[in-house]
């Protein structure tokens, strides 16, 4: 039995840690490989570095007692299971510091809702196969009349710069000259913040997936509603340009994991729904006009 180290990092003890010139935020033992970051155990299990966050529900977050939890920390765990020649030592940062931790070789893949973007694929690997796929939604207050991304016009929406749902958002604007949308440029913004924008009014809409909203929004109270599905994004965990075998060993247990049912099974536990059965033919890489 693989013995699971779920560290608990924030964003600004690994920053410190790195600036100090420490070799990783981890501190799993055994013998390490300089060029990745992988240590090695007694029994020869090489040890990976999973990089996640803590304040997405539901799809990785901190329980009562501190602990991560989420449809990715589930599959996380399942991958661990499945993958006997590798251990996961899961660790969780705010977003900024897992792409950081990643290029310096802290990290040998990330867990956090992200997209083939073309910058990122030229900087770092991804399965072929997608582990989720992200149906989202605007989230708007209860009396606006906005329903779809042609509704925007004029209208202001925050997005993080480094995100795949900026560029969504500014390939919307570029596809519709004279419509665009005002993206207000945020980092390190929470969802519920975000969230509390709309509601009082500083922007008009938060692009958002309907289970966080369901979530986040039942213990704020806000005065907000949800749009239908605006865009469908399939998403991946993200691997450092060296770790092209554990990223392929990935690849081929997801695919067993979306064959048997596995997939299928943790989004109903943490969505009330398939999401594969209901959207793998809607994916969309650039929202229609």
């Amino acid at each position: 039995m693989k013995m699971k180290k779920f560290q608990k990092l924030f964003a600004i003890a690994c920053l410190a840690a790195m600036t100090a010139g420490l070799v990783s935020c981890s501190s799993a033992a055994g013998n390490t490989d300089s060029s990745t970051g992988s240590t090695s155990t007694a029994d020869g299990v090489t040890v990976k570095h999973i990089g996640t966050g803590s304040s997405m529900p539901p799809f990785c977050s901190l329980n009562d007692n501190g602990e991560l939890e989420g449809y990715d920390i589930a599959v996380l765990k399942e991958l661990d299971n499945r993958l006997e020649q590798y251990e996961f030592d899961i660790q969780y940062m705010d977003f900024s510091a897992l792409i950081v931790s990643l290029d310096a070789g802290q990290l040998d893949m990330v867990s956090h809702q992200l997209v083939q973007s073309e910058a990122r694929k030229e900087k770092y690997l991804f399965p072929e196969q997608y582990y989720c796929l992200s149906p989202m939604c605007l989230a708007v207050r209860s009396d606006s009349d906005i329903q779809t991304l042609a509704d925007m016009a004029g209208k202001k929406i925050n997005q993080n710069p480094t995100s795949y749902e900026y560029t969504m958002c500014t390939a919307w604007n570029d596809a519709h000259p004279g419509e665009e949308m005002d993206i207000i440029a945020v980092t390190d913004l929470s969802t519920a913040d975000g969230y509390k924008q709309v509601a009082n009014g500083q922007v008009d809409a938060s692009l958002t997936y309907a289970s966080t909203f369901n979530e986040v929004n039942a213990e704020l109270g806000l005065d907000l509603k949800l749009t239908d599905v605006v865009m469908v994004e399939d998403t991946y965990q993200m691997f450092g340009s060296d770790e092209q075998d554990f990223c392929d060993a990935v690849s081929d247990t997801l695919k067993g994991m979306l064959d048997d049912g596995t997939l299928g099974e943790l989004s109903n536990e943490y969505f009330g729904e398939d999401i594969f059965a209901l959207y793998a033919d809607k994916i969309t890489i650039v929202p229609e006009s």
